[in-house]
């Protein structure tokens, strides 16, 4: 399979996959030209904040350190008579960058064109959801601290630089994400400049400290099925359509929509494979996590393309047909 996007991230595919891929984190430093570019640059990111339309959670101050609370950095805004708070302070927002936290945009895909078309090509490649989160750090400043991720992370370097260090995965399966007390040894520790690639497989604990400059960077969190996503897709793959009613109050009818489950199991079961559950789980949570009517056909543009070229055509009929 042919991956031109992720070719420009980890250059050698097929190795990056063998590799690397939930084992190993690399970092990977394309030749000039032929990396990856962040689609979302420091303006557009100071015009969204000063837009004032940007809210929580999809902004965040962090600070590893001294948690900010988003009454800090946010106000109401009153439309229509209703009020609604949570909304981006840009002053206060430049104010907490400048004492040494950290902003944090969340699924960025949700409302930037560009970064949408980066995780959908992706998505397309991996065949699993893809999520952009960008970081913008002072220098000296840790935003985050020592942390696991529910997700491979593949994260580009825009401006500036950040010291990273990447240690090992949970013991077992049975592991959370967030913040944890003791990561074992570092496995990696790299400083990443601008146009530069980290990976970091999923589970692994890390850290970054910002470097030289603002640094800023992108990561993109390439999201994985876990057994509740299974269990739901194993539900849907038996159950299909089948009529069942909802609340039997007779015996004989509870007993009798027992007996449909089972003759549905007996029927379908031994033609599933775990490979066929995967699948299907994998392709709902990338449709769960899809944008609903961002980028999926003709716009308002087109919309008023069209009605104005049909406007001129009416009235020549009508000419014609007085």
């Amino acid at each position: 399979m042919h991956r031109e996007e992720l070719t420009r991230w980890v250059g050698d595919t097929d190795a990056f996959l063998d590799r690397c891929w939930r084992t190993t984190p690399a970092v990977f430093r394309p030749g000039p030209g032929s990396g990856p570019a962040a689609p979302l640059s420091l303006e557009e990111i100071d015009n969204a904040v000063a837009g004032g339309l940007l809210r929580v959670p999809h902004l965040e101050i962090a600070r590893a350190d001294d948690p900010v609370h988003s009454s800090r950095y946010t106000r109401s805004r009153t439309v229509a008579g209703v009020t609604t708070p949570g909304y981006a302070d840009p002053d206060r927002v430049r104010e907490l960058l400048a004492e040494g936290a950290t902003l944090v945009l969340r699924n960025v895909e949700h409302w930037h064109p560009a970064t949408r078309a980066l995780t959908r090509a992706l998505e397309g490649e991996l065949g699993r959801r893809v999520e952009a989160f960008f970081f913008v750090t002072p220098p000296g400043a840790q935003g985050l601290e020592l942390h696991r991720d529910d997700a491979d992370v593949l994260l580009l370097q825009h401006t500036g630089s950040k010291h990273w260090t990447v240690r090992g995965g949970p013991g077992d399966a049975d592991w959370k994400p967030g913040a944890v007390a003791d990561g074992g040894p570092a496995l990696l520790t790299d400083t990443l400049g601008p146009g530069e690639v980290l990976y970091i497989p999923r589970g692994f604990a890390h850290e970054a400290v910002g470097g030289e400059g603002l640094s800023s960077h992108l990561s993109l969190t390439i999201r994985e099925v876990g057994t509740q996503q299974l269990f739901a897709s194993l539900q849907r793959l038996l159950l299909g359509s089948l009529p069942l009613p909802s609340r039997p109050r007779a015996d004989d009818d509870l007993h009798a929509a027992a007996e449909l489950l089972l003759d549905r199991f007996r029927a379908r079961l031994p033609e599933l494979t775990a490979t066929a559950v995967v699948e299907h789980a994998r392709r709902a949570q990338l449709d769960q996590g899809a944008v609903p009517g961002l980028g999926s056909g003709p716009g308002i543009a087109a919309l008023a393309a069209h009605l104005g070229a049909a406007r001129p055509a009416a009235r020549a009929q009508a000419e014609e047909n007085p």
